[in-house]
């Protein structure tokens, strides 16, 4: 296999191997996928048509073949390559169902998983009612914001607002600093989805208080899952990360989006105590296996 630098400009070539993601883990999207593409430093393959995913940090390491055709073929594939190279045969990315069907054909295969990279899965109709006692808290939050914020909206990203969006990212990019470089490239890579948002198949909505953007999230459509890959919100406005959810909820997991994937907490345990405040209906394991 001859493997390439995964570029921005690859997504339309491949964006038809990421159209049977039946997992829900965001590794599996496009823009889990693309948006982390330098930090993970990807690089891609096609062969007979399967598509091979390979990052090199923190090691080298393979995504299970994405296609139509994939198989005890396509692994061994992978073993070849990596014995023909000096490599341990590692994959990354392994959702349950993937890790079935791999230890299926590899006994052997040792596999072991980090909570900090589960994913948070949510069903859409709970994020967006927020009803019953376990949510008293996010409604009392939300109440709040109204009462103290009485000229708020909620519009979409449009074009006619789109250079507000990407002020209101790179203020808050220059507000919050954090030392982890995964904090940063998000950052970063939130102001290329901004900039290519027909090109990622993403959308995203703006929270404003007095005319002025205080929130934003950007996500994708896939299946029956909605993927928010970017949340930022101003903080100082009590409430604003509970109403910018629920909102953003409202408007575009109505209609066809049955589940919500806010991905992982990194470890963070801030983050960690927030997501799971929302009650997940489950947490996405992934896996990395070591095939032998």
């Amino acid at each position: 296999m001859e493997f390439k630098k995964l570029a921005l400009n690859c997504i339309e070539q491949l964006r038809p191997y990421f159209s049977d993601n039946q997992c829900r883990i965001c590794d599996c999207t496009v823009g889990g996928t693309f948006m982390w593409r330098d930090h993970h430093g990807t690089e891609y393959a096609i062969e007979d048509g399967l598509l091979y995913l390979k990052t090199t940090f923190p090691e080298i390491s393979f995504a299970p073949p994405r296609g139509p055709k994939s198989g005890r073929g396509s692994y061994d594939r992978i073993i070849e390559y990596c014995a023909g190279n000096g490599l341990k045969a590692r994959l990354c990315s392994v959702s349950d169902a993937a890790l079935e069907e791999i230890l299926g054909i590899f006994p052997g295969a040792e596999a072991i998983s980090d909570r900090a990279c589960s994913d948070y899965l949510y069903r859409s109709e709970d994020i967006i009612s927020l009803a019953g006692r376990k949510y008293s808290t996010q409604r009392n939050h939300i109440n709040r914001f109204l009462k103290e914020n009485p000229a708020w909206s909620f519009e979409p990203i449009t074009a006619d607002n789109l250079d507000g969006a990407r002020a209101f990212f790179e203020k808050y990019a220059r507000e919050h600093i954090k030392d982890y470089p995964a904090y940063t490239e998000g950052n970063r890579k939130a102001l290329e989805v901004l900039d290519n948002m027909c090109a990622y198949g993403q959308f995203g909505g703006l929270l404003i208080v007095n005319g002025g953007i205080i929130g934003a999230s950007l996500a994708e459509i896939m299946g029956d899952t909605m993927y928010i890959h970017v949340e930022k919100a101003d903080a100082s406005y009590h409430g604003s990360y509970p109403m910018l959810m629920n909102r953003f909820a409202k408007t575009f997991a109505a209609d066809g989006a049955a589940f919500i994937n806010r991905e992982e907490d990194d470890g963070v345990e801030g983050l960690r105590k927030s997501k799971l405040s929302y009650h997940p209906v489950e947490l996405l394991d992934k896996y990395t296996v070591v095939l032998g």
